[in-house]
């Protein structure tokens, strides 16, 4: 199967549609259910995941998502493109009116991450990265909308306004970025293995996929998780650290993260934003 170009367009413009469905319901009061699992689900989470599924269905690719059944492993494992999302991501941060939420759609392809988009409309910014192209930070998401009208199906022409991502190694390798409603305090473990000194560390918050966009940017340097995850909540984020030149690697064993598992959920992780931060890590798991 050969991908064009305007599916990745098509992704932006369902995961911008998706935010603004969401901002319409964060602007006045809502419910708050609980799914099985105890985590919170909202009507946002919903429309959002309905708009997105509607939006990318004329790729003819599958969508799997979070918030709609799991295709069986038997059926799914065939797959060798599938979009991945997560039409909100950080509901707690929803909920709480922070700000620090997501959008998070991925192309997997071949159990890779290939592409993503993740945009946080309340903070009206967002990124996108695909190895082909590279990574980008979209700053103004209201005019990126317009931009997508007037871009005629040619996403090279697109990209070219935004602000693409390299970022710099630091002198010192010393910022992680950890969930602002999730604490995890075995990531104290991958820490003590990591750094020589890590009382010299800094730690920053962020909710929910914005994690890896500070890496792309090169606002903190590693982003650690000593616990398992959903595919859903790493794929976006995970495609653009690709991009920008950094990776997500399985902690302890230190393979490349890999999608479309049985179970859907990831183990634990350590992830950095470009190549000389991955080859750091590459030295630490090979002691």
């Amino acid at each position: 199967m050969k991908l064009n170009q305007e599916i990745y367009i098509t992704a932006l413009d369902a995961a911008i549609a998706a935010g603004d469905a969401i901002m319409k319901i964060y602007s006045r009061k809502f419910e708050v259910e609980l799914k099985t699992d105890g985590s919170p689900l909202t009507l946002a989470d919903r429309q959002a995941n309905d708009i997105i599924i509607d939006k990318l269905a004329g790729t003819g690719i599958p969508v799997i998502s979070e918030e709609k059944p799991i295709p069986p492993f038997e059926e799914r494992k065939k797959f060798a493109y599938f979009w991945l999302i997560d039409p909100l991501d950080g509901t707690k941060e929803f909920i709480k009116r922070n700000g620090e939420f997501t959008v998070n759609i991925s192309l997997i392809r071949n159990n890779y991450p290939a592409f993503g988009v993740l945009t946080a409309p309340a903070l009206n910014y967002g990124y996108i990265g695909s190895v082909e192209f590279g990574a980008f930070k979209m700053t103004d998401l209201t005019t990126v909308n317009k931009s997508i009208e007037n871009c005629n199906s040619d996403f090279q022409s697109l990209v070219k306004d935004f602000e693409e991502l390299h970022p710099v190694v630091p002198d010192k390798h010393q910022i992680i970025v950890s969930s602002r409603s999730h604490c995890n305090h075995g990531n104290t473990e991958i820490i003590k293995k990591l750094f020589k000194d890590p009382e010299k560390l800094k730690t920053i918050k962020a909710g929910s996929a914005l994690k890896f966009g500070y890496l792309a940017e090169g606002k903190a340097h590693f982003y650690l998780r000593n616990d398992s995850i959903n595919e859903w909540d790493t794929a976006a984020g995970h495609a653009l650290l690709n991009a920008a030149g950094g990776h997500l690697l399985t902690w302890p064993a230190g393979e490349f993260m890999l999608y479309n598992k049985k179970e859907m959920r990831n183990p634990a992780f350590v992830a950095c934003g470009n190549k000389e931060l991955l080859e750091f890590f590459k030295a630490k798991f090979t002691l």
